[in-house]
This record gives C-alpha cells, structure tokens and sequence, in this order.
C-alpha cells in the first residue's frame, strides 16, 4: 500500500481501516473492519470488496485511484452527515434584554422559535413575523415561562432566551 493522506501522520493502513469501517455505517455492501493497522487477509478482502462496489480493478491493494475513491467517498459521506454549527445570538452585553413593543431582529428569530414550539400544542396560533416585541409574542413568551415554571418576566433578558432555546431545540432533535 503505497497512497496515503501525507498530512497524516497516521498509519496508513489504520487510515484505510478506518475510512472503511465509517463507510459501513453509511453504506450497505461495505463491510465491516476493525481498525488495527495490521494489512492483513481481512483488510485486503475488504479493499477487494470496495473495489468490485465502485468498478475499480479488484486487486486488494491500495493504489492512487483505490486512496482517492476512499477519500472522495469519505469526504462527501463527512459532508453530508456534518451538523450546523450553533450560533449565538443573544447579545452578550450585561441586561440586555428586548422589552415590549420594542423592535429587533432576534424578534424574528424569537417568534420562529415560538411557532415551532406552539406548533407542537393543540389550541394556539401561529405567531406573525413581525420584528416587534407585540402582544401575541409576549403572550406566548408568558405560556412559556408558565409552562417552565419561570418568573413571568415582561423583557426577553438571556435566562427566558436560554428557556425558548432549550424548548425549540428539545423539539427539534426529536424530529431527525
């Protein structure tokens, strides 16, 4: 086996290993390896296989075209699997906090999180995308912060941020 990621300073058979075994959770028809960075037998079947998958020649032996197929392969496996990373929002700043009838921008994001949330109960309207700290966004906030036990605060300060936040995302993660 002569191609590997000169980048890493890994083992190149265990690169190898392992790109297979991680393909075997995405993929049928890949099979299973345990990484071990022994090319042994059961490597080389396994190379074998991927290569018959993909049309290549079934030698066993890790050329540049078998090493670039695995990386090209694993690279788009990576990128399609990757989650968004967080971002946040809420301005850090000490009190900050978006009061009734006040305009800003995290009010859209704000009234997006509160659909979401009442979409999951029976019996409350959709929020309108307003930008604006309104009555039906503070009435949700309300039912909300009831719902969780939480002061009953009138401003959106970073605890009842965290308290939408933390209700969304528990929402979210049960839908993939």
């Amino acid at each position: 086996m002569s191609y590997y990621d000169i980048n890493n300073s890994e083992n190149p058979t265990l690169q190898v290993q392992r790109i297979l075994r991680d393909l075997d959770y995405f993929e049928n028809g890949v099979a299973r390896v345990k990484p071990d960075g022994v090319y042994g037998d059961d490597t080389r079947r396994l190379v074998e296989d991927f290569q018959k998958k993909y049309g290549l020649n079934p030698t066993g032996v890790v050329d540049k075209e078998t090493w670039d197929l695995l990386h090209s392969i694993d690279e788009a496996r990576r990128d399609a699997t990757r989650i968004a990373r967080a971002v946040h929002i809420f301005p850090m700043y000490e009190k900050y906090e978006i009061l009734p009838n006040s305009r800003d921008n995290i009010v859209y994001i704000v009234q997006h999180m509160l659909n979401e949330i009442l979409a999951e109960h029976d019996g409350f309207e959709m929020i309108e995308f307003t930008g604006i700290y309104d009555q039906p966004t503070q009435n949700a906030i309300k039912m909300l912060q009831m719902k969780s036990l939480n002061d009953q605060s009138q401003a959106i300060d970073a605890n009842t941020f965290n308290l939408l936040a933390d209700e969304y995302e528990r929402i979210n993660s049960r839908l993939f």
